[in-house]
């Protein structure tokens, strides 16, 4: 007789992989459905991985109720998934006196603590680049920094190890109601389960369209980045905003947990598009001297872009009306990342009704190692262990071969070059990738069984070379 999955939770974004690794923690069966090759392919590999104190949502909202919580949660998910988070904290800076005041009340009404309204003086004693024009500010202390990918990853991961299942590259083509299940059918194969929660971002409507669940109507708005080399990571020590305009929070300049310098992002309407155009990629250069000195886009080692899923001015976190035992989660744009643990605790105690805590037997993943976070007596101790440790592949971020073959041999094991990439940073340095692709990419083969020929770099025919160069 074929299993029957508790839950059945579409979207391995990072909402997704955090409701699929609660439920079960908590002892329910459940499965994760994403289409792609990997988790974290969307919306959560290309965000600016800001964990925000929740000043900026409308009071009484989803977004603020479930920021100003999140953010509350975040340090103990990190710990106990042995993944980085840095609470660097964050400043919104301009020359409009009444307008930081405002996000300031708007912040005390929310329940962020830890605000604080700074003069010019009182900025540039932590923020020595701030532009000429800028007179006040908002610091928000509590606001942190997290590898968007790497949680999501490890989320999903701690899902599998507890009893839950992943389907990779799963092309849903029909969901049905048989008695008290569903039965849903794609590409491999059929899987059954009582609920569903429907949380697949820019897809949402055509899983709602095979459930016949609520459709939204969905705005796409594209934004584009700068990466900047980790030389340029003393530019600023935290997060800095403009004052936010309707369009947005504005273009900003963050640090990220591994060193880099985020600058971006646009915000303008689009198509689901991950494309980068010469006319954002302007705009933010306009942009960020108005806020930072001393920003050198020279530095730049990559550009990208990532497309934000708006319904609104909210989120939508509701069960719904047309299909009994079926939730919808739809337009979890900014500050999703940050909302993510408190939509799942949500989510998972008041709508599905659901015991919420861990069984005291939950299991916890094994941390991702990274060599260069090792002392030079830890690391030596490892290489006499196992040589591959010593083999270094990716010369800028000091990744070896050993640390890759971890990364692949994972509860959820990467098939293509950038789920290494997300896992480990092989290929995230000054090179991005130019001297490593090719090690990266034979032993990913190996440890997988695949010809060098059928290795992909992120998606489905997106093959990382045609022949077997032979080897070098």
């Amino acid at each position: 007789m074929q299993k029957v999955y508790d839950v059945a939770v579409f979207g391995g974004g990072v909402v997704g992989a955090m409701i699929f690794s609660d439920l079960s923690r908590a002892g329910y069966k459940a499965v994760l459905i994403e289409k792609e090759l990997d988790v974290a392919t969307g919306m959560s590999k290309a965000n600016s991985g800001l964990v925000h104190a929740g000043f900026d949502a409308k009071p009484n909202t989803l977004k603020a109720i479930l920021n100003v919580r999140g953010n509350k949660m975040y340090p103990a998910v990190c710990k106990r998934l042995g993944v980085k988070l840095k609470n660097c904290g964050a400043f919104v800076v301009g020359d409009n006196l009444d307008a930081v005041k405002e996000l300031y009340n708007r912040g005390m009404q929310n329940g962020v603590k830890n605000l604080f309204v700074l003069n010019r003086k009182e900025l540039l004693s932590a923020l020595p680049n701030i532009s000429d024009n800028i007179t006040c500010g908002l610091f928000a202390k509590d606001a942190c920094i997290v590898d968007p990918y790497l949680l999501t990853i490890c989320l999903a991961e701690e899902g599998v190890v507890n009893g839950g299942a992943v389907a990779l590259d799963y092309q849903t083509s029909s969901v049905i109601k048989k008695g008290n299940a569903f039965e849903i059918s794609g590409s491999r194969g059929k899987i059954l389960a009582r609920r569903i929660i429907n949380c697949a971002g820019a897809g949402y409507n055509d899983i709602a369209s095979l459930i016949g669940s609520e459709q939204y109507q969905t705005e796409f708005r594209r934004g584009e980045y700068y990466v900047l080399d980790n030389s340029e990571g003393n530019i600023v020590p935290s997060t800095v905003f403009p004052l936010p305009t309707k369009a947005g929070k504005g273009v900003l300049v963050t640090p990220t947990v591994d060193g880099n310098i985020l600058v971006g992002p646009t915000s303008y309407e689009s198509d689901y598009d991950t494309k980068t155009t010469d006319f954002g990629l302007q705009d933010i250069r306009a942009k960020v001297p108005l806020m930072l000195k001393n920003v050198n886009l020279s530095k730049t080692i990559r550009v990208f872009a990532g497309v934000r899923v708006i319904t609104g001015d909210d989120f939508i976190i509701t069960n719904s009306k047309k299909v009994e035992n079926v939730c919808n989660i739809a337009g979890i744009c900014s500050p999703g990342l940050s909302c993510a643990p408190a939509i799942s605790e949500y989510v998972i105690k008041k709508l599905l009704g659901l015991e919420y805590k861990a069984k005291a037997d939950a299991v916890k993943i094994k941390p991702y190692l990274r060599l260069k976070d090792l002392s030079i007596t830890a690391q030596n101790k490892l290489i006499k262990q196992n040589p591959d440790y010593g083999k270094i592949v990716c010369k800028c971020e000091g990744i070896s071969v050993g640390e890759i073959v971890d990364a692949i041999n994972r509860p959820i094991r990467p098939v293509t070059m950038d789920g290494v990439k997300r896992r480990i940073r092989a290929g995230m340095g000054r090179c991005q990738g130019g001297f490593c692709s090719d090690k990266v990419a034979r032993i990913l083969a190996k440890e997988n069984k695949m010809k060098i020929e059928d290795v992909v770099k992120e998606h489905k025919g997106g093959y990382y070379l045609f022949g077997d160069l032979g080897g070098r």
